[in-house]
């Protein structure tokens, strides 16, 4: 029987101390390392568009201090509002980058391609959301393994069922009025849907192309005499104005379908979409296990859920009776 010695007889203790110093050594490091990283105050960079998206940072604030990340401790936002048009975007995400922000949340497609753009070769991780559909915008090659360093929320394209529920709180609607961003994928791939489900309705589409704000104004002031309502496809300038196009409808008595359950609020007639605050909620916990260690690539995008909204104040106002069966079936009656 061998004791305190090793297979030649020599004692062992020192290699036993030997390994007593190593394993105090790697339980120092690490101790730095869990103190460092708990100390460290994390930026987190807005992209954004649209002043109707600030509800989106709302939302992911809030899921952020759920999960430990409290504003002003451990966490700061980089954000001084909407950037004025699309051409400002590149001068936010240059700064963004200059400043080596921890993650980069981008509000809408447009902004989302652009940051994805800005911040090509850089480390910095984006999360998006909402996005009408990231693969064929080519933020993401794929749904479930995203690649690159960006991951975030998909909305799908709610349009047909938009247009499916604007008729059924306004079954009299025959021809509409279709607002169009010719350049952003977002109002692209809704305009291409909402062509295929018109027919199926025996509904007529005058479509109007707009990309700024004097150009939304512009078609507005020209609507035909004949127009029975206003579909708003999604696009962060569309977003940034729905204060005109709702003051339009009211004053022409005509529903106004939109895309987001935020415009509803301002005064829109009914929307099929995502909830702001909900879906920044969601972004958040995409953004927090970024922050600690996992690869976007390796995060499938999520998809936001959808709820149908009413107006009923709108209602009023441009004397609209709404179905029964129609306001029993909606998830959010604002009256």
């Amino acid at each position: 029987m061998r004791t305190g010695s090793d297979f030649n007889g020599h004692s062992s203790k020192p290699w036993i101390s030997f390994l007593c110093l190593c394993l105090g050594i790697v339980t120092l490091l690490l101790s730095g390392c869990a103190e460092k990283q708990e100390n460290k105050v994390y930026k987190i960079g807005v992209v954004n568009l649209a002043k109707a998206f600030d509800p989106i940072l709302e939302g992911f604030k809030s899921g952020m201090e759920d999960a430990g990340y409290v504003e002003g401790q451990n966490i700061e936002y980089i954000y001084e509002g909407p950037a004025a048009n699309p051409d400002a975007l590149n001068a936010v995400i240059a700064d963004l980058r200059s400043k080596q922000v921890d993650l980069v949340l981008s509000f809408g497609t447009l902004a989302t391609l652009r940051s994805k753009e800005g911040l090509d070769g850089t480390n910095i991780p984006i999360v998006f959301g909402p996005v009408t559909d990231p693969v064929a915008s080519g933020i993401v090659t794929e749904l479930m393994k995203p690649g690159g360093n960006i991951t975030g929320i998909q909305t799908g394209n709610p349009t047909p069922k938009r247009l499916e529920w604007l008729l059924r709180f306004a079954p009299n609607v025959k021809q509409i009025s279709v607002f169009h961003n010719p350049n952003d994928n977002s109002s692209i791939q809704a305009l291409a849907a909402l062509k295929e489900t018109a027919p199926i309705f025996n509904i007529d589409l005058a479509v109007y192309e707009a990309s700024t704000s004097e150009e939304i104004q512009a078609k507005l002031d020209a609507l035909p005499e004949d127009t029975d309502a206003i579909f708003v496809l999604a696009s962060a300038v569309f977003e940034a104005n729905i204060g005109n196009f709702i003051a339009t409808a009211n004053e022409r008595k005509i529903p106004l379908a939109a895309p987001a359950t935020a415009n509803v609020w301002e005064g829109a007639l009914t929307g099929y979409g995502h909830d702001n605050i909900l879906l920044g909620q969601q972004a958040s916990r995409l953004a927090y296990q970024i922050l600690r260690g996992s690869k976007p690539s390796n995060l499938p995008v999520e998809t936001a859920d959808l709820v149908v909204s009413i107006n009923l104040k709108t209602a009023d106002i441009i004397d609209l009776a709404i179905p029964d069966d129609a306001l029993s079936a909606a998830d959010i009656i604002i009256r």
